[in-house]
């Protein structure tokens, strides 16, 4: 074997003498991590379960609802069938993110659904957020504080679950008027609201005015009409505010109607 020959044969053999130690590194550390997870999941078991942020419901029921154990493992856990049981036992709860502090504690952080507006319907009054998630089915008394909408007919309502109209074009319509006053921040000031016919939407406002604004169309626009109505009126009229043209808006003196 020539020189070139052989000195060519002893640096494949360090390479491959570096190839296979890098080799066994990469698999020594592999089963140095194995072994870590491991024994993470064997022995870092729920110690503590704790319930942050706002909300309605007490922590024992939040963490009854999850299914969570003290003694369950921190990692092993269905932390997705967890979620799915607290929403269906607590539906005030809008979002829900699970938490571990290590060594033992894992925290059920929550936020509130904030309830937007009251549907009638089989009797009662079904509670819904801005999303159209049905929180509760109530009487009257419990919905007074809240816009009341009639008009459609709710497909089998469920509490929990997000509420469903017969007719696709009234919840287009009750959304398009309740997101564009929660935009614009008049929500509070917005009472019974009709959608029995889409095309002759209806609002009591500011416990003084009948809005009218026909269809759901270009409600931004026609919202700033009632403005500029309001604004030419005195703090004592009433009536009724008509912007369904989309063009401008027409006040008629008159005792508010519902």
């Amino acid at each position: 074997m020539s020189r070139k020959n052989r000195g060519m044969a002893k640096r494949n053999r360090k390479r491959r003498t570096r190839s296979f130690g890098l080799a066994t590194s990469f698999i020594c550390l592999a089963l140095v991590l194995t072994a870590l997870v491991s024994a993470a999941v064997i022995f870092f078991k729920i110690g503590e379960v704790r319930v942050e942020g706002e909300t309605r419901y007490e922590a024992s029921e939040i963490i009854e609802a999850s299914g969570l154990q003290q003694g369950d493992s921190m990692f092993l856990f269905n932390k997705f069938a967890s979620i799915s049981r607290i929403f269906s036992r607590c539906p005030y709860i809008d979002t829900i993110q699970m938490k571990r502090t290590l060594p033992d504690v894992l925290s059920i952080v929550v936020t509130p659904c904030q309830p937007m507006a009251a549907i009638y319907s089989e009797g009662g009054w079904y509670i819904i957020d801005q999303n159209g998630k049905i929180l509760e089915k109530t009487t009257t008394a419990g919905a007074s504080a809240l816009s009341k909408v009639t008009g459609g007919t709710l497909e089998s309502p469920e509490v929990g679950k997000k509420l469903k109209f017969f007719e696709q074009e009234s919840e287009k319509a009750l959304f398009s008027v309740l997101n564009t006053a929660k935009n614009n921040d008049i929500l509070n000031y917005i009472g019974d609201i009709n959608i029995t016919k889409v095309y002759d939407i209806r609002f009591d406002y500011m416990e003084r005015f009948t809005v009218c604004v026909g269809t759901y169309d270009d409600l931004v626009r026609k919202f700033k009409f009632v403005d500029a109505v309001i604004e030419a009126l005195g703090p004592n009229d009433r009536g009724t505010i008509d912007v369904s043209d989309g063009e401008t808006g027409y006040f008629s003196q008159s005792n508010v109607k519902k």
